[in-house]
């Protein structure tokens, strides 16, 4: 670790001499120093360390403004292209901001300054041109650009989720009330950039990484689990419609890793339960889209005609792995049930005709496995099955249905046709249809 002395020499060299090196150099050692601050990986739960970054009033005097002035530098030089010494300066100013964002003391001083809206801008340049150099197949190496996206996605993250409310939702803890009304800082207050530059990201994106995307999805549920005031402005129609082209765009897998995919669509149903039950807690004074909306689209895609498709995309593959998707679905579903205000939750599911699109997916999935008893192969009907399987017989009747979207888990034992005839053969007349 550099010594405050060492950090102390550096400044003034800079100072005198207005030299950048001696200010790259300052960065390095105070980067260093404090590495241990810089988990940029959404999967981890951050670690634990006894020490932490400085406050702003113990660095050297104009710091932020002389940063942020090197800063809007790159960005001007950023169209032309950032030689190489450039970019290095431009991870180490990301890396120097992610540190001094985990001494919460600093978040709200960081939050209103320009930087987070210049990484936005570089950031938003650097994945176009990943998405473009794919695209054209090109073949130089794009690991610092990526490494770049990640800090800078890190760097939004220790502003609007200061106490990682969000990974420790992704490693399955759940934050009591209590818990959260000890979190004495409050997020800095959500840049207007975001949602263009959510929107941006997902445009044209298919040659995209599977692993930035999930970064992006990674950094909204970051946002919304963060706190209420930041969630209704991120939540908008812009950002629902990502989240659920993203959604429909997990039955493609293309050349892409299955592993990936699947990520990818467990992170974006995680995302869209957070929005759920952020506004079930708001007025509506307050929410740019309404719950009813989003669960519209969802049972839509749920439902999605196999026969609307193009023949170049229907295909046993494709069936495999769509009911595999909806059985993420319906487990989600599960998970958005699972609030305090239940109940409430409850109604608008009803209202939004949740037991109809149900029902229908239970009869589109015996159409399935009728069409396909005799070609399809065991790995497909599995798949159907498992679909099946989320359905329990104790709870199909109407005024009970709602409940089994909470509770059900466990498969059925005595064979998932027979099931479906037992729940068809008990439905009123005009659900058959």
């Amino acid at each position: 670790m550099a010594s405050r002395e060492r950090l102390y020499e550096l400044w003034m060299l800079y100072c005198n001499k207005k030299d950048p090196d001696y200010l790259k150099l300052w960065l390095d050692s105070f980067v260093s120093s404090y590495e241990q601050f810089l988990d940029v990986d959404f999967e981890k739960l951050p670690t634990r360390v006894d020490d932490i970054p400085p406050g702003i009033s113990l660095l050297p005097d104009n710091i932020l403004q002389v940063l942020r002035l090197q800063l809007l530098h790159c960005v001007q030089k950023l169209s032309e292209g950032l030689e190489e010494p450039q970019q290095a300066l431009t991870l180490l100013l990301v890396k120097f901001f992610i540190i001094l964002c985990r001494n919460l003391d600093n978040v709200e001083e960081i939050g209103t300054c320009s930087y987070i809206n210049h990484v936005i801008t570089m950031t938003t340049l650097y994945i176009q041109q990943l998405k473009t150099k794919t695209k054209e197949k090109e073949v130089a190496d794009q690991t610092s650009i990526e490494e770049f996206v990640r800090h800078a996605m890190a760097f939004c993250e220790s502003l609007y989720d200061p106490y990682r409310n969000w990974r420790q939702r992704i490693a399955g803890r759940i934050l009591t009330t209590v818990e959260k009304s000890r979190q004495k800082y409050k997020p800095a207050l959500l840049t207007v950039e975001f949602v263009p530059f959510f929107y941006q990201c997902f445009q044209e994106s298919e040659h995209l990484k599977e692993s930035l995307k999930c970064c992006l999805l990674h950094l909204f549920g970051a946002i919304v689990a963060g706190g209420q005031r930041n969630a209704l402005q991120a939540i908008s129609p812009a950002t629902m419609e990502v989240l659920m082209r993203v959604l429909a765009d997990c039955d493609t897998w293309d050349n892409r890793d299955p592993d990936d995919v699947s990520r990818k669509a467990e992170l974006t149903l995680k995302c869209l339960t957070e929005v759920v039950h952020i506004l079930l807690t708001s007025s509506s004074d307050q929410r740019q889209v309404e719950t009813s909306t989003i669960l519209e689209n969802y049972f839509k895609l749920l439902n999605s005609d196999h026969e609307a498709l193009p023949n170049s995309r229907r295909s046993r593959q494709w069936e495999s792995r769509f009911i595999a998707l909806q059985v993420q679905m319906l487990n989600a579903i599960t998970a958005m049930l699972d609030c305090a205000d239940r109940p409430v939750l409850q109604a608008i599911f009803l209202n939004s005709n949740c037991f109809e699109h149900l029902i229908r997916l239970l009869q589109n999935c015996k159409l399935f496995l009728n069409a396909n008893n005799k070609v399809a192969d065991k790995n497909e009907k599995d798949h159907a099955n498992k679909l099946l399987a989320e359905m329990n017989q104790e709870q199909v009747s109407p005024a009970g249905f709602i409940l089994f979207l909470a509770e059900v888990k466990a498969p059925m034992a005595g064979g998932y046709e027979c099931f479906l005839d037992f729940t068809l053969n008990r439905l009123p007349e005009k659900k058959k249809t």
